[in-house]
């Protein structure tokens, strides 16, 4: 058995099915928990707007002060750090003198490149680090094929998936988590500390009581109430996923895609079939990116279609933005997705085809605004649609 793992929680914000956490425990006599919130992430992007929005901040610190609160209640605690995690999980790593750093495996460019260069640090002092896949109802390796002969569209993927999939129980929480008698859990990150002023949430002209609260403590209420009101709740939607909302606990991971899979499933609730079809759907998105990787987040999509023109044209994107546009449907979801970081499916569709179809304006900006300002955005899913509705991507 190991002395000590340092465990770095990413998009993995919960202790029920963290097989990655629960592994940890279950290997080393100390754990050290910690989360950085990486200033990186709520810098303003070169269209002016924030990375990440002061409501996605805000939903976000509430995730990890409720994660930290689980962890004291099991003897444990979570460090909080600002900065660089490559960095300061490697520091953290050598000053505790772990055997090894456990985290999730992202897929993503950018959290790809910070894993291979906490990697390289960790090599230094002889440390290895594990990682963990947790994002999908199952393995790559479960696949009936390699992903790089992913199908080209969901329904070829669905068609031959649906009969063989196989999604394993979800993991109990630990029991007991021991740390390190020397540690400094340091204080819970502040809008302010993240560089973002609380007045932007003011000045989107929030309804505070409107917001729906971070945490998995919330998420399992959540998902509990979803389940037990589900035959009140018949909805023609086609994403049942995202008009749930389920999906604003799932982008962080306060809930695990398994454990929505086996609560639905196991519940026989009304339009099951629908929304476990959007689970697989929310997968083939995360497939995709693992196939092309950074093609998803070019003009010319996975596709490489590069003889569609986009236009850079940034004051229409800004009058898409502050819902000052000719369409007054459109302005009202563009000031909705602002002030409550919330809209339903077949709102973002209508707010994305009027961007880009109507006024061909580059899709990746509306990506990037919907990755700003969207509680539940998801790399894979998020730039996944926006590649499909611009017709660059394997639909």
């Amino acid at each position: 058995m190991a002395q000590r793992i340092v465990y770095w929680f990413r998009n993995d914000l919960r202790l029920n099915d963290n097989e990655a956490f629960l592994s940890a425990t279950l290997t080393a006599k100390e754990i050290v928990p910690v989360y950085v919130f990486d200033p990186r992430l709520f810098n303003n992007t070169k269209l002016g707007f924030r990375r990440t929005s002061a409501l996605r901040a805000q939903f976000l610190i509430e995730c990890v002060t409720d994660l930290r609160n689980r962890l004291r209640e099991k003897g444990g605690d979570l460090l909080i750090r600002v900065g660089e995690p490559e960095k300061i999980v490697a520091q953290l790593a050598e000053m505790h003198q772990a055997d090894y750093v456990y985290t999730s495996k992202e897929i993503a460019p950018e959290e790809t490149r910070i894993e291979s260069s906490l990697s390289k640090q960790l090599k230094v002092n002889n440390i290895d680090i594990k990682l963990f896949w947790m994002n999908t109802l199952s393995q790559v390796s479960d696949l009936s094929f390699p992903v790089s002969k992913l199908p080209l569209g969901f329904d070829l993927f669905y068609n031959e998936i649906k009969n063989i999939l196989k999604v394993k129980q979800p993991l109990p929480e630990p029991s007991h988590i021991a740390l390190p008698q020397d540690y400094e859990a340091g204080i819970m990150a502040t809008l302010v500390m993240l560089g973002i002023d609380p007045q932007e949430i003011t000045n989107q002209n929030t309804q505070i009581e409107s917001l729906h609260k971070g945490g998995e403590t919330e998420a399992i209420m959540v998902l509990k109430n979803y389940v037990q009101n589900s035959a009140d709740q018949q909805t023609a939607s086609n994403d049942l996923l995202t008009d749930s909302l389920l999906t604003n606990w799932l982008s962080v991971g306060n809930l695990s895609p398994r454990t929505i899979y086996h609560s639905i499933n196991d519940s026989a609730i009304a339009n099951a079939e629908q929304l476990l079809k959007n689970m697989l759907e929310r997968d083939y998105f995360h497939w995709t990116l693992l196939r092309y990787g950074p093609r998803m987040f070019k003009p010319s999509g996975v596709l490489h279609i590069f003889q569609q023109r986009w236009l850079n044209e940034k004051h229409l994107l800004q009058k898409w933005v502050d819902g000052q546009t000719d369409d007054s449907e459109v302005n009202s979801i563009m000031q909705k997705v602002a002030s409550t970081g919330s809209i339903s499916s077949a709102e973002r569709l209508q707010a994305a085809n009027y961007l880009v179809k109507t006024h061909n304006i580059n899709w990746t900006w509306g990506a990037m605004y919907f990755e700003s300002v969207l509680i539940d955005y998801n790399v894979s899913v998020n730039w996944g649609k926006w590649n499909n509705l611009a017709g660059v991507g394997a639909n």
